[in-house]
């Protein structure tokens, strides 16, 4: 005789079957949803780093070709060019700073550089196409590493000091020069696009971890493993994949709550990610995933695991003290545990821990159940 949904004494939040298993929107992409941010820096740094291989490379090229024929009036320039491209290498690689810290320091040194460079020019009788090459770059760069408007002054008042140097030679190009304009109008324009690009996709990504993230725990909440477990078990197209899932509850949270307060029912909840996976040890299977069900209740998701290793898995938790920091009280906790195969849709699945979490709290709870009897072996 199988034990009652809803024993007494035992808090239970569990929606309805069918609100539980309603897949939220774009949940294929939720497989990515923890590493959207690395992914993204991890492509800047290799930019970032490729940029300043390519720039040492190219400075001391040019140093190789103009120190032989006595060319030393670029010579501060270019040796500043390497210096910076070696400093951010040695930034990136060694001491494995986060891009973002050096947007600053290398707008910094590129404006210097160019001002460097420029310099020799006010004596100069003519302006060569090096230069205004040389310039767009620096507005480019600009535009791809400091805020907007900061990039927009930059430019507008560079271009001014450009102009006025180009209007003061004897021969001024004047076509050149408003081409000049133009262009960095359009660097400006597309520079400023990307970037504004880049930022929605950051805050797209921001926002799509928030909504995917329990505020509390900081663990993946209830939204994010159905998303999962619906990759694992589409409504149609293959067979789904084997996995194993575990309802977790904390035994007697709510005489915590009432006796030790909301704070401290709190702070048990913070730490009882990290002690989970501190019972649960190694060896955890790709994709493993630990979410918070709502209130006191867990779920574990062990995809690519038969029963043997489920069984295993299980057996570390069951009858485990949770290992809390000293302050916090000694809990214990119990669970449902069933595997992909025995049951035939996601809601009976989610039915089935269910149940089994039941039978485990009227077995005297801190066990871990693959039955819905009352009393029996656990595992």
């Amino acid at each position: 005789m199988h034990p009652p949904r809803h024993p007494v004494g035992v808090r239970v939040i569990r929606p309805r079957v069918t609100e539980l298993c309603r897949p939220p929107p774009d949940h294929g992409r939720v497989t990515a949803w923890r590493t959207q941010t690395q992914d993204a820096e991890a492509v800047r740094h290799r930019a970032y780093v490729l940029a300043a291989l390519v720039s040492a490379a190219a400075h001391l090229g040019i140093l190789t070709l103009k120190v032989p024929r006595g060319e030393w009036q670029d010579l501060p320039s270019f040796l500043t060019g390497l210096a910076v491209s070696l400093l951010i290498l040695w930034a990136l690689l060694w001491k494995r700073l986060p891009t973002t810290r050096l947007n600053m320091p290398v707008a910094v040194a590129v404006t210097l550089a160019t001002t460097a460079e420029f310099l020799p020019l006010i004596s100069a009788p003519a302006v060569g196409t090096q230069a205004y090459l040389t310039f767009v770059g620096t507005v480019a760069l600009w535009f791809g590493l400091l805020p907007i408007r900061l990039a927009a002054v930059l430019s507008g008042a560079g271009y001014a000091l450009f102009a006025a140097l180009i209007l003061t030679r004897p021969t001024p190009d004047l076509t050149l020069l408003t081409y000049l304009a133009c262009i960095t109008i359009v660097v400006g324009m597309v520079a400023s696009f990307g970037q504004r690009v880049v930022t929605h996709q950051e805050q797209a990504a921001a926002f799509e971890q928030d909504s995917l993230t329990d505020p509390l725990t900081q663990l993946p909440n209830r939204r994010a493993l159905l998303a999962q477990l619906r990759v694992l078990w589409p409504d149609a197209g293959p067979r789904r994949a084997e996995f194993a899932l575990v309802m977790l509850d904390l035994d007697r949270f709510k005489d915590v709550n009432d006796r030790l307060g909301h704070t401290t029912g709190d702070q048990v909840l913070r730490e009882t990610g990290p002690a989970l996976r501190a019972l649960t040890g190694a060896g955890l299977p790709a994709g493993t995933l630990l979410a918070r069900w709502g209130g006191e209740e867990f779920m574990l998701l062990l995809p690519g695991v038969g029963a043997q290793a489920a069984y295993a898995m299980t057996a570390r938790l069951s009858g485990a003290v949770l290992p809390l920091p000293a302050h916090l009280p000694d809990l214990t906790f119990s669970g449902g545990a069933a595997l992909s195969h025995e049951v035939g849709s996601l809601d009976d699945l989610l039915a089935l821990v269910d149940l089994r979490l039941h039978a485990a709290k009227a077995a005297g709870r801190a066990q871990v159940r693959w039955d819905a009897r009352a009393s029996g072996p656990s595992s």
